[in-house]
């Protein structure tokens, strides 16, 4: 059966067109489903026990289960792991930060990108999300969450913009005055830099916010963490950032995830403020939440000292906190810890045991 989360407000108004029915039972549809948070059918008592039948005959509501929930007591912040109906998981974040609630979700289960320092690289590309499990993460989350989301952020599991039709058609349902209402100017669409998706966005004039995963202020660096910039280097990935903001006037956020060692530089710090005069831009500074040894954190005084050098040059640097850190909140970590706990002893490697 179809999800009814996967339908636009002109698709349901076909729907009940073709039912016979008035067309003032969309708003009380789109009421029931973004604004009251409704899960079954039956609790639409504003339509008749007839309609409400028929729609539990037609369409899904809910697909998801929670398999697993972890809040950190440090800072709130609360990572959900999901089962959906065909059994593949994926995992959203809610992340509190003083008064905006961020929520971070997934659009694809797995990614084929392979960037280096993220967990969902190793688990390589599985499948598209649907647009209503996009959606129907942003529903459960807000359920859950202590306060209404003040963000969505599309940099859950995934590369958005290799799932883009899916991933516009859901930004615009959770976008619908009739529905949620989120504000598009909340919304952020992030890529590790699919350039064709970039320029799509521009040409479209998509409402929202684009985001580019940098995490590297020079092609050779870029290509030792981010495959895909073999494919589509720095020097093109910047053209195409130049071009979405000539035909948008928006500006970009670059995400620079800060590694020791490897891109904390004073250095790489001048590269970033020279790629910072070439593209209107916010800059956000993350440090890396990994599991490997070998993308280590920086210190306090190395995140400082990075921000200090970009900091009067840029035209706004925000540097991140690392939340959920103490629980491994970065994407991926948590589907990982569920499927190591599947593993039964008697089929670990010699290897597995000596650890």
């Amino acid at each position: 059966m179809k999800n009814i989360l996967d339908l636009k407000i002109d698709e349901l108004q076909d729907y009940f067109a073709r039912l016979g029915e008035p067309a003032f039972r969309v708003k009380q549809v789109y009421q029931g489903l973004y604004q009251k948070g409704y899960e079954r059918f039956d609790e639409f008592t504003t339509l008749s026990r007839s309609l409400r039948q028929r729609l539990a005959e037609d369409f899904v509501l809910r697909s998801f289960k929670e398999l697993d929930r972890i809040t950190s007591p440090l800072d709130g912040t609360t990572k959900l792991l999901w089962q959906l109906s065909d059994g593949m998981k994926i995992e959203s974040v809610i992340i509190y930060e003083k008064k905006r609630v961020t929520f971070c979700i997934s659009s694809q289960i797995g990614c084929a990108l392979d960037c280096k320092f993220c967990a969902t690289g190793k688990m390589g590309w599985l499948r598209d999300l649907t647009v209503g499990e996009i959606v129907e993460q942003v529903l459960q989350m807000k359920k859950l969450a202590e306060r209404p989301p003040t963000n969505i952020v599309f940099m859950g599991m995934g590369e958005p913009m290799l799932n883009y039709d899916n991933v516009m058609r859901a930004a615009e349902i959770l976008a619908d005055e009739g529905g949620l209402n989120f504000s598009r100017k909340k919304i952020t669409i992030s890529t590790s830099g699919i350039i064709p998706g970039i320029k799509r966005m521009a040409d479209e004039g998509r409402p929202f916010r684009l985001a580019i995963s940098l995490n590297a202020a020079d092609q050779q660096k870029r290509l030792q963490t981010m495959p895909i910039a073999k494919k589509y280097p720095l020097e093109q990935l910047l053209k195409a950032a130049q071009y979405y903001y000539q035909k948008t006037r928006k500006r970009i956020t670059f995400e620079y995830v800060l590694i020791a060692g490897f891109n904390d530089s004073i250095e790489d710090a001048k590269k970033l403020v020279k790629i910072s005069r070439q593209v209107p831009c916010k800059i956000n500074v993350i440090p890396v939440n990994s599991i490997d040894d070998h993308f280590p954190a920086p210190s306090q005084e190395s995140l400082e000292r990075f921000e200090e050098a970009i900091q009067e040059s840029v035209y706004a640097v925000t540097v991140r906190n690392r939340k959920g850190w103490d629980i491994q909140a970065a994407c991926g970590m948590l589907y990982a810890a569920n499927e190591k706990q599947k593993i039964k002893p008697e089929k670990l490697s010699l290897t597995d045991q000596a650890h």
